[in-house]
């Protein structure tokens, strides 16, 4: 009869507590595999695209309400402006620095001294798209396309935005239609306009519930 040595019998009983090398060469492999797994070619397009389209969706609505904002605020700055120099009509019977002031705001010219001196604590001189206010004070208004001598006098004054991108729309004023030059805001095209502000009265502006404020 054929004995195994009592060491052997021991180690197939009692099994070794250690890790068996075939496990562990098998979990080194499979951890491998883990850390070298990454995203596959089709589900990169895949996140690529979701992405591109979510960039589409959001922008146009982000840069509009972006325009939005800053034709709110030219529109309140120029209101702004304006009630100073009624102010200012009121008190003297001319618009400040009439005949003098026809053309862009420059820092500390005749017109802004004047209206600080009293009416104005600071005088904004750029829109909120970073461009000159063009003011015209005086019979010096009958140089904007529109206006004729008869129709102006030195108490009048044109405070004007040329929008987004501080180029003339060329817009004309009609006294027939004072309401003719007021627009919807519909496209980005519209923040482009023209804002015109005549004496205290909108006559180039968002219409009443359009994207600007005339408040």
């Amino acid at each position: 009869m054929f004995f195994l040595p009592r060491e052997m019998c021991y180690n197939l009983l009692v099994p070794s507590c250690g890790p068996n090398p075939s496990f562990i060469g098998l979990e080194r492999r499979s951890g491998m595999v883990r850390k070298t797994r990454g995203f596959t070619l089709i589900e990169l397009i895949i996140v690529v695209s979701i992405i591109g389209i979510l960039i589409a969706l959001i922008t146009p609505n982000v840069i509009q309400k972006i325009q939005n904002g800053k034709q709110i605020g030219t529109m309140h700055d120029i209101n702004t402006i304006a009630k100073a120099c009624l102010e200012y009509v009121a008190e003297n019977d001319e618009a400040p620095a009439a005949e003098v002031q026809r053309g862009p705001l420059t820092a500390n010219n005749a017109f802004i001294k004047l209206i600080t001196e009293k009416y104005l604590t600071t005088c904004p001189v750029n829109d909120h798209w970073g461009n000159p206010f063009v003011v015209y004070s005086g019979t010096s208004v009958a140089q904007f396309s529109g206006f004729t001598e008869d129709l102006i006098g030195r108490g009048d004054f044109l405070i004007i935005s040329y929008g987004r991108y501080g180029e003339n729309d060329n817009f004309t004023f009609n006294p027939d239609n004072r309401e003719g030059g007021m627009f919807k805001v519909s496209t980005m095209a519209d923040f482009q306009k023209d804002l015109v502000n005549w004496n205290g009265t909108w006559i180039r502006a968002p219409r009443a519930g359009g994207s600007g404020s005339k408040d």
